[in-house]
């Protein structure tokens, strides 16, 4: 699982294909361990698509642990989160306003070590 998790460790979504071509692991071997991670709340995974990601509270406790092993605070006001902001609504993150100008409403999950500067949210 450690090799999964490294390469996770970018938090965004991957195939299980790719997975099990760079980790040289069967993909049913494979299927069963992300299985099995999703049900312990590791990871998220969606099994209609086949693909992975690392779960909120697993990344925000690995960003955690790197900031504590590089035995420097990169910022004090470190945070991770989860927020659903409303059509046309919007909220503040560390004095930073986050607005949604899509006609959905968004689930936004966050994690930071550094001060938020801009984030943007608009329709593709």
């Amino acid at each position: 699982m450690l090799r999964i998790f490294r390469l996770l460790e970018d938090g965004n979504w991957h195939t299980l294909e790719e997975l099990a071509t760079k980790t040289e692991i069967g993909l049913d071997e494979l299927t069963k361990h992300c299985q099995e991670a999703h049900q312990k709340g590791l990871v998220d995974y969606n099994p209609k698509t086949a693909k992975i990601r690392l779960g909120h509270n697993l990344t925000s406790a690995l960003l955690q642990l790197k900031t504590q092993n590089q035995k420097q605070t990169l910022w004090e006001r470190k945070g991770a989160g989860t927020t659903i902001i409303p059509t046309g609504k919007g909220f503040q993150l560390q004095g930073l306003q986050i607005q949604n100008q899509t006609e959905n409403d968004l689930k936004i999950e966050f994690t930071y070590n550094t001060k938020p500067k801009e984030i943007i949210i608009s329709k593709a």
